[in-house]
C-alpha cells in the first residue's frame, strides 16, 4: 500500500515543521520459528505464501463463481456482477488471525512475515485485473494487509542487491505488513522506518521485525510510526538515505501527497528513493511531473526477473 494504502484525499498539506523521532524500539530477541508453508485459505495465486500446487487457487476460483452465482442479478449476464462481492465483513484481514510465515525470496533468501491468514480472496497472475480490482473495490482498495507482487519484487531485488540499503537510513512508505523494510533490515541497513496510517499492520510489522530479529546486523534497528501523508508536517525531514516504497502509485489522489513526502524525508545529498510500480498502474507521468516540481527526477526502467513490474528511481536534481 497509504500501503495500508487507505483513500487519501486531494491536499497535501504544509511541509514546514520538524518531526520529532520516537527513541528506537528496542529490539526483541527471538528465536527463528519452524514455520508452516501451507498456504493459508484466500491467499493470492501470486502470493509467495502459495505453495505452487495450485489447490489453493482451484478452491478460490470454485468461490468465486459460487459468489458471482449468489451475486448476479437479472441482466447480470455473461457473469457480469450486479453489485461488488463482499468480502467478509470488512475486507480487512483481522490481526488476531495472523500467523508467522516464511516469504521465500529466492536463493536462500527469506524473510519472516505476520500477516493475516482470512484476508480477502484475490485471483492474479503479476498483477491484479481491472475485473477483479473492480469486484472488490470497496473491500481491498488501498488494502495494506495482503502480501501484493510489487513488495514481494521488491523485497527481492534488496536482498539480493544490499548495497542499496546496506548501513544506510532507510523509510517504507505504505509498509503495510512490513516485507520490504523488513527485507531492508535484513540486507543490512542500519536503521528502518516502517511508515503507515493503519496502525493494525504497523503492529503486525513490528512482530515480523522481531521474529527477523536474529538475521539483522547489530548495527540495524527496525521502527515503526503511523503517518498519514496528506499530513506531511508530522514527518521527519532530510532524515534518510533511502525511500523505499512498493504500489504506492495506486491512485491519482495520492501522487503528489507521495511525492511530496518522498522530497521531505529525502537527505539534501546522495539520497535516492526505489519504487515498484504494476506496470498496469497509470500514474508514473503524474508522480515524475509532481517529483520534478519538487526537485526530485524519477528514471524508469524495466524490474530485473520481474516482466509485469517497473522500477522507479527517484534523486534529487
Amino acid at each position: 500500500p497509504d500501503s495500508s494504502r487507505s483513500k487519501m484525499a486531494a491536499r497535501c498539506c504544509s511541509t514546514s515543521a520538524a518531526y520529532p523521532l520516537s527513541p528506537a524500539r528496542p529490539r526483541a530477541s527471538a528465536r527463528r520459528r519452524r514455520v508452516s508453508h501451507a498456504p493459508p485459505g484466500g491467499w493470492r495465486e501470486d502470493s509467495p505464501l502459495d505453495d505452487g500446487s495450485g489447490a489453493s487457487t482451484r478452491k478460490n476460483k470454485t468461490k468465486t463463481r459460487e459468489r458471482k452465482k449468489q451475486e448476479t442479478g437479472p441482466g447480470g449476464g455473461d457473469g457480469e456482477l450486479a453489485v461488488p462481492i463482499p468480502v467478509g465483513i470488512s475486507g480487512k484481514g483481522s490481526g488476531a488471525s495472523a500467523t508467522l510465515k516464511q516469504v521465500d525470496l529466492g536463493q536462500g533468501k527469506s524473510v519472516l512475515l505476520f500477516a493475516p491468514s482470512d484476508v480477502a480472496d484475490v485471483e492474479g497472475d503479476d498483477s491484479i485485473s481491472p475485473e477483479t480490482l473492480e469486484s472488490f473495490r470497496a473491500e481491498l482498495y488501498g488494502a495494506g494487509d495482503v502480501i501484493w507482487p510489487a513488495s514481494l519484487a521488491l523485497a527481492r531485488l534488496i536482498v539480493h542487491c544490499p548495497s542499496l540499503v546496506s548501513g544506510k537510513r532507510v523509510l517504507e512508505l505504505g509498509a503495510g505488513l512490513g516485507l520490504v523494510g523488513n527485507a531492508a533490515a535484513i540486507a543490512g541497513a542500519s536503521e528502518v522506518m516502517l511508515v503507515d496510517n493503519d496502525a493494525d499492520v504497523l503492529e503486525l510489522a513490528a512482530k515480523s521485525a522481531a521474529a527477523n530479529d536474529g538475521e539483522l546486523g547489530k548495527a540495524t534497528t527496525v521502527t515503526t510510526a503511523v503517518l498519514d501523508w496528506t499530513v506531511l508536517q508530522t514527518w521527519p525531514s532530510a532524515e534518510y538515505d533511502v525511500v523505499i516504497a512498493a504500489d504506492v502509485l495506486y491512485d491519482a489522489d495520492a501522487v503528489p501527497c507521495v511525492a511530496q513526502a518522498v522530497a521531505r524525508v529525502l537527505k539534501a545529498e546522495g539520497a535516492m528513493a526505489i519504487f515498484s510500480d504494476p506496470e498496469q498502474r497509470t500514474h508514473r507521468a503524474e508522480f515524475a511531473a509532481s517529483a520534478a516540481e519538487l526537485g526530485l527526477e524519477m528514471v524508469e526502467t524495466d524490474f530485473p526477473g520481474h516482466a509485469g513490474m517497473r522500477l522507479l528511481q527517484i534523486t534529487r536534481l
